[in-house]
């Protein structure tokens, strides 16, 4: 394991835009556990993001816990994110991940403020709360009790089976606010998922992580997108899918 930038309160003129000082970022670290993945660790000084209101989404508020998604999904509309950082939205987005190392601790003395209003809080809208960082620095353990404990209602929305491991947590917090979760599964081709989303779990993985929450008294949502023309948009392709979906016990499915 390599360690950078470890000192704190001094300016790193290597550091990522906006993160040089006191207060961003901690330290930068590369481990053979995830090749070719540099983690960037920072302290975030707010967890909850208000959503502009001339935005055209379902919810007011979010949470991210990373920026950057080694998911990797070549059509993520989240990318030009991470030119705000001086990065690119290419291999940079992919490889350079932003880890708010603190995220849970700032948003429970959020949640805590008289002024916070216990509205719907989105998780997974930007980039992916379950990828594989996650499994190292398992910071959604922590923002779900943060939420839950103050009667916030959330949902999440993931690619990563990595959620399996909260179910007890989030089946818990489900019995004190409302819980809502869904799936990102857009191809069912496994050669083809691979090309377009190389960090990603295979579908057959994700749709056994449908179940579990299925099982686990859920009523899991599908997002069947985007569909692909000419790639994943064929009735037969559609109509396994749907299938696929429905037997892993899906409530129902978005797509476009």
């Amino acid at each position: 394991m390599r360690w950078n930038g470890q000192r704190v309160g001094e300016t790193d003129a290597a550091a990522l835009a906006g993160l040089d000082r006191d207060g961003g970022i901690v330290r930068s670290v590369t481990t053979p556990e995830f090749a070719g993945i540099t983690f960037h660790e920072v302290l975030a000084k707010s967890a909850l993001n208000h959503v502009p209101g001339a935005s055209a989404m379902p919810f007011d508020w979010t949470v991210n816990p990373y920026r950057g998604c080694s998911h990797a999904c070549v059509y993520c509309f989240a990318r030009g994110t991470h030119t705000y950082l001086d990065l690119d939205g290419g291999r940079d987005f992919d490889t350079q991940i932003v880890v708010k190392i603190n995220v849970a601790e700032v948003l429970a003395a959020e949640v805590r403020r008289g002024s916070w209003g216990r509205e719907h809080v989105a998780l997974g809208t930007n980039t992916d709360p379950y990828q594989r960082a996650e499994g190292r620095y398992r910071l959604m353990p922590g923002i779900i009790d943060a939420l839950a404990s103050s009667g916030t209602p959330l949902s999440i929305l993931t690619k990563g089976t990595l959620l399996r491991r909260d179910l007890p947590l989030l089946a818990a917090a489900h019995d004190e606010v409302d819980v809502s979760l869904a799936f990102s599964i857009a191809v069912f081709d496994d050669a083809l998922q691979s090309a377009l989303e190389p960090g990603t779990p295979t579908a057959a993985a994700r749709l056994a992580t449908v179940r579990a929450a299925a099982d686990a008294g859920f009523r899991p949502t599908v997002f069947l997108m985007p569909v692909l023309p000419h790639l994943t948009d064929s009735i037969a392709q559609l109509d396994d899918a749907l299938r696929r979906i429905r037997e892993a016990g899906a409530a129902r499915v978005v797509y476009g």
